[in-house]
């Protein structure tokens, strides 16, 4: 149970992490903080019972092919390039994508899985929504106040 906490501090503080780095331009420091962020976290649960038996794994190419795919290009590239591209959009843009994106997660869930949602999934993604249109909302009323 500790692990559960402790893998929720991380994905909660590293949001501010990455927009710290990516303001001073450091946008392979946000991707590292990322991969170690989610590194760390998955290590307590995955030896909390037993240490797992590698050597199936590590003996069949086609896994650790799959492995190194998952890491190297769907986890490090994608969190590089997303990195990059966060750099070129304002803060509240950046926290408002990375928001969202559970939301498309479920969605793409719906559309090729067939997922289906209750009540608290509903509950959930209205909550994102309203964060993300408060956010735009009050950027809009800054951004009238400033103006002379």
């Amino acid at each position: 149970a500790w692990w559960l906490f402790f893998s929720f501090l991380m994905f909660e503080t590293l949001p501010y992490l990455q927009q710290l780095l990516l303001h001073q331009q450091q946008s392979s420091s946000a991707a590292a903080s990322t991969l170690t962020a989610v590194a760390l976290s998955s290590l307590p649960p995955s030896f909390a019972f037993r240490i797992p038996d590698f050597s199936p794994i590590i003996h069949s190419p086609l896994a650790l092919g799959g492995i190194l795919y998952t890491g190297l290009v769907t986890t490090a590239l994608a969190l590089w390039v997303e990195s990059i591209a966060f750099k070129r959009v304002p803060a509240t843009d950046a926290s408002i994508i990375l928001t969202t994106e559970p939301l498309f997660a479920a969605a793409a869930g719906a559309f090729y899985l067939g997922e289906t949602f209750g009540l608290s999934d509903y509950a959930g993604a209205t909550l994102i929504m309203g964060a993300c249109a408060l956010a735009v909302i009050m950027e809009q009323g800054e951004e009238v106040k400033e103006c002379p």
